[in-house]
């Protein structure tokens, strides 16, 4: 049977994987490093090739919290890091992470200036063009400004 963790380290084939974030503002938004390879499995906080999941992070101090979770990861220097969520090609070292807080900070201009999510919706699509997972985008943009509530 599954237990809880005990600390931030797993063992796999004695190796550690250490869980970061765990101490953290948000818990829920952790990320795995696995020194010996310096490779980060990304989780909930990485995404690469879609629209970012914003519905979650209704505030702009939890936005910041997010990007404060990706300057973590960048200042480990992963040779690697495998996105949570992502359509297409497997990114190459902290592409997505990059990819993941350009996004995060386009979303938080582009709902500052539109009137409405339809307005949102357009600005990110413009920005961002060709990425999957419009839907995603579509229910952040209503919950953003506010014609949706999520939890």
């Amino acid at each position: 049977m599954p237990e809880p963790l005990k600390g931030d380290t797993l063992m796999l084939e004695g190796e550690s994987i250490k869980v970061i974030g765990l101490d953290g503002p948000t818990p829920a938004r952790t990320f795995a490093w696995i020194p010996s390879i310096k490779t980060v499995v990304g989780g909930v906080p990485v995404m690469a090739g879609e629209h970012v999941w914003m519905a979650d992070t209704q505030s702009p101090e939890s936005r910041k919290h997010w990007l404060a979770t990706l300057d973590r990861i960048r200042a480990l220097q992963p040779a690697a890091v495998v996105p949570g969520h992502f359509v297409g090609t497997m990114p190459q070292g902290i592409a997505a992470v990059n990819f993941t807080a350009d996004y995060i900070r386009a979303f938080e201009q582009e709902s500052a200036r539109a009137a409405n999510s339809t307005q949102l919706i357009e600005a990110m699509k413009k920005r961002f063009p060709n990425l999957g997972g419009e839907a995603s985008l579509e229910l952040s943009a209503k919950v953003a400004k506010g014609e949706m509530k999520w939890e």
